[in-house]
């Protein structure tokens, strides 16, 4: 079996839930390393990673009639492994929390927190906010957390990033979010960030197959989201559906950008001024338009020889763009001359 694919994480992210934590406790107040009772522990109900197991079903048992209880028990499985582990070395990483009353509410390490019920343990070792995080400060913490440490689905994530958004402007005024603004929240790198927003501004067939879990790939999401006619979006659904890769839809999208684009003649019309010597190729600042040009070229038998030329482009970048697409006009030009 394949090894299931991981989302792509900036290694910004991976350093650990406590890196972020001394940022965020600049804003957020000052917060103390203890053990907690489990007993004064509480889940947060508005945590993105949407678990459906909870306390109650650790300590006594997940319920027959429970309306959740396949997922449950898929998750009480997974949870287990978790639990071996901290019944043997305890919780290496501390769990978030800020303090409700006479209850601790968990931030982030809602899985530990889980498993060290399942494991029999009393106590667990926490980090605890003087005050509750404001709302922005909040969800990052949960985003670090839920991305560095275990996968979420793509709904899930999506959920976290909207959130993060709303907070966002909420804390830091109502300003628009670009694809470079919210790859500095979240240290996304800059395709990412522009694929999560894209995809958040989906049509609703894209979003209903993103919630169902028929979608679930953020890069073939992102692809389909961009398709503006309803038929070829959904010929890349079904496509999708049926396992396509990346690369192949992408070849879908290229066909029909090619079948339909119509054909402009101009009327030969005589000129005053000087007499053209060549033909004004335009410009664009996306280098991946570029990218659709050279694809578009290759797809034609008598071109596909020169596909390794293109293979080494980092197409985020102008520059190579710009080199590549003046790769191509020579080889037209040596073809049409040949």
């Amino acid at each position: 079996m394949a090894k299931k694919k991981r989302f792509g994480v900036s290694q910004a992210l991976t350093r650990g839930l406590t890196e972020t934590i001394n940022v965020v406790e600049n804003n957020a107040g000052i917060f103390r390393n203890t053990v907690l009772p489990l007993s004064r522990i509480e889940l947060d109900p508005e945590n993105p990673r949407k678990l459906a197991i909870d306390l109650l079903d650790i300590r006594q048992g997940i319920q027959a009639t429970d309306p959740w209880v396949s997922q449950k028990q898929e998750e009480l499985e997974r949870l287990k492994e978790l639990a071996a582990t901290i019944a043997s070395t305890g919780v290496i990483n501390p769990i978030v929390v800020y303090k409700r009353g006479d209850i601790y509410r968990v931030v982030a390490g809602e899985r530990r927190c889980l498993a060290s019920v399942l494991a029999g343990k009393q106590e667990i070792d926490a980090r605890v906010f003087n005050e509750k995080p404001k709302g922005f400060d909040l969800k990052l913490v949960q985003w670090v957390e839920n991305t560095a440490r275990d996968d979420l689905s793509l709904d899930e994530r999506l959920d976290n990033i909207r959130d993060l958004i709303k907070e966002y402007c909420v804390q830091y005024g109502d300003v628009p979010i670009t694809a470079t603004l919210l790859k500095d929240i979240t240290s996304l790198s800059l395709p990412q960030a522009t694929y999560y927003l894209t995809v958040l501004n989906a049509p609703d067939d894209v979003k209903t197959l993103i919630k169902d879990g028929t979608l679930r790939s953020l890069d073939k999401a992102a692809l389909i989201a961009s398709i503006t006619a309803p038929a070829v979006r959904q010929e890349a659904i079904t496509a999708c559906i049926e396992g396509y890769s990346l690369k192949q839809l992408r070849s879908i999208v290229t066909k029909n950008k090619i079948l339909t684009t119509k054909k402009v003649i101009v009327p030969n019309v005589k000129r005053r001024g000087r007499t053209s010597t060549r033909v004004n190729m335009g410009y664009t600042a996306n280098p991946k338009v570029v990218k659709q040009l050279i694809d578009a070229v290759l797809l034609q038998e008598r071109y596909k020889k020169y596909v390794a030329t293109f293979n080494s482009v980092n197409w985020d970048y102008l520059d190579q763009a710009t080199k590549a697409f003046r790769q191509l006009i020579d080889i037209l030009e040596l073809e049409q001359v040949g």
